[in-house]
């Protein structure tokens, strides 16, 4: 009996070795396509996506006369400074930081520099 008469439509076969550990990054590799291709399906069938879709609603003001109304800025926010990363007077955030070292996934938080302690009567919190 041969092995492709066994397996069914759908399924993928792999040869791999645990003692010589040939094709086990293929096996990897293979089931973590398969996962994720699944579940982006799976979030695509999904109703979730319908409801959602069918909450938005972009709300058109129906003019009542001839008057043209502009948006209103306000001063404050039109003279605000704008973001800029290059700026060397402004301080690091925590996404520069991870920029820095290497982005998500490789960036860790030092949660020290995070950390609040408060001493009371010998006793030590930190938040």
């Amino acid at each position: 009996m041969h092995l492709d008469n066994i397996i069914s439509d759908g399924v993928q076969l792999i040869q791999v070795s645990c003692y010589t550990e040939e094709g086990v990054t293929e096996v990897k590799n293979a089931a973590c396509d398969a996962l994720l291709s699944h579940r982006v399906e799976s979030k695509l069938k999904g109703s979730k996506i319908n409801s959602v879709i069918n909450r938005i609603h972009v709300a058109l003001p129906k003019p009542r006369d001839e008057v043209v109304r502009e948006p209103y800025i306000p001063e404050a926010v039109k003279i605000k400074k704008k973001y800029d990363a290059l700026d060397p007077e402004r301080k690091k955030l925590e996404r520069d930081l991870e920029a820095e070292e290497g982005g998500a996934g490789v960036y860790s938080i030092d949660l020290r520099s995070q950390c609040i302690l408060i001493s009371i009567s010998g006793w030590t919190i930190g938040f």
